[in-house]
């Protein structure tokens, strides 16, 4: 009886075994667009699962995410469906995804496994089997007025606005922002691409933020926006352009290419204002100045009475030159003092050293006296000219040696 029971659990397992072979497996279908798919436009992907009783447990669908691939599960994306399968009533549930290819091919999804539990229809226990999905393709396409655009935007609706804040005109040191917001309909703002180029002015320094994305949708139309933002910090003077932005996109309600662009936006910069001295620099300054006090101070006190001395004995040495003396000399006889110049006239030929060669000036003084005191008023005016000529013929004389006005520190 013992080797009996033994036996009994022995082959117990495989007649469940056996039972769970023979009981109706779950069904799964796929169902997939026939027509090609729009890159960036939905495409609706269900998948439905029946089994011969019920479930227990929901089955757990796979989520399809992969690369270059946006999935979103429209509202009440899953719900209970029932067919008949060989003349019995199957229930189970169906799920929709909306798919949307974000580049042009074909999207084939990898292999994957779906859990599902169902009561066994013998016993209502719930069995838990994995089932394999059929293939899955999906084939996403450009239009072919979009072909040439790069980046590639396909929308319904696309605009592009531009917001500053901050002067235009900036000193070193100020900033000024540019923001830049696409609004997109008809496709998810991830189509947007980056909005503000690099910048390559080294007169500005960038420093942008992360961009913003704002998605919506509306019975599975995607619309949104895209906000890049970036701050520009001045930093030397002369003139800037932050560059204009243009960008083409491919619309689908016209089926033609259009444009949206904003204008460049044109920046003064003035120079940097040199920054204050510091304590350490004021203080070497003010030394500097105070050591150039001392040394001018020190300077005029020894020099200025070596300078006056200088210009005394200077000035004493002109005046008993010769040369002095002939000025003295020819301003008497432009200011016809006959006095004056017979006094200049003895202190020149003193200073000369050479006593001769002065008759015929003294002949021209004597006739000029002669002249003046005669008691004839009927006499000649005094011949002063003759008297000028007589000392210039003189002054230029070879044979005279005037002597030089003597050193200063012989």
């Amino acid at each position: 009886m013992r080797y009996l029971l033994l036996l009994m659990f022995w082959l117990l397992p495989c007649v469940a075994f056996a039972q769970t072979s023979n009981s109706p497996q779950p069904q799964v279908t796929v169902q997939t667009p026939s027509e090609d798919v729009v890159v960036g436009q939905p495409a609706i992907l269900r998948i439905k699962v029946l089994v011969p009783t019920f479930m227990p447990s929901p089955p757990i669908f796979p989520t399809l995410e992969q690369e270059n691939l946006l999935v979103r599960l429209p509202e009440r994306a899953s719900g209970p469906v029932s067919e008949s399968v060989n003349g019995a009533t199957w229930s189970g549930v169906q799920r929709s995804y909306r798919i949307y290819p974000l580049v042009p091919g074909a999207i084939e999804f990898d292999a994957q496994d779906m859990t599902v539990t169902f009561a066994d229809p013998e016993t209502n226990s719930p069995i838990q089997v994995s089932v394999p999905l059929p293939p899955i393709t999906i084939n996403a396409v450009v239009p072919d007025g979009a072909r040439d655009l790069d980046p590639l935007i396909i929308a319904t609706g696309f605009e592009l606005e531009q917001e500053v804040e901050g002067p235009t005109e900036m000193q070193a040191g100020d900033a000024v922002t540019r923001r830049l917001t696409a609004r997109i309909s008809g496709t998810s703002p991830i189509m947007i691409p980056q909005l503000i180029p690099d910048n390559q002015d080294p007169q500005l320094r960038p420093y942008p933020k992360e961009a913003r994305f704002t998605e919506t949708e509306d019975r599975g139309i995607l619309s949104g926006q895209r906000v890049d933002e970036t701050v520009y910090l001045a930093q030397d003077g002369g003139e800037a352009q932050l560059p204009p932005v243009s960008l083409l996109w491919f619309n689908l309600t016209t089926n033609a290419v259009e444009t949206v662009d904003v204008e460049a936006l044109d920046l003064k910069l003035a120079a940097p204002k040199p920054a204050p001295p510091s304590a350490e620099t004021l203080i070497r300054y003010f030394v500097w100045a105070a050591a150039a006090v001392v040394a001018v101070w020190t300077l005029m006190r020894w020099m200025l009475p070596r300078y006056q001395s200088w210009k005394e004995a200077r000035e004493q040495a002109y005046r008993a030159s010769p040369e002095f003396a002939l000025k003295q000399l020819r301003r008497a006889l432009h200011d016809q003092d006959l006095s004056a110049a017979y006094s200049a006239l003895e202190t020149w030929k003193r200073r000369c050293g050479d006593p001769q060669g002065y008759h015929n000036l003294e002949a021209c003084l004597s006739k000029i006296g002669s002249t003046r005191y005669s008691a004839d008023n009927t006499s000649k005016t005094p011949d002063w000219p003759n008297a000028v000529s007589a000392l210039d013929a003189l002054a230029t004389s070879p044979k005279k040696h005037v002597q030089t006005l003597p050193p200063l520190n012989p």
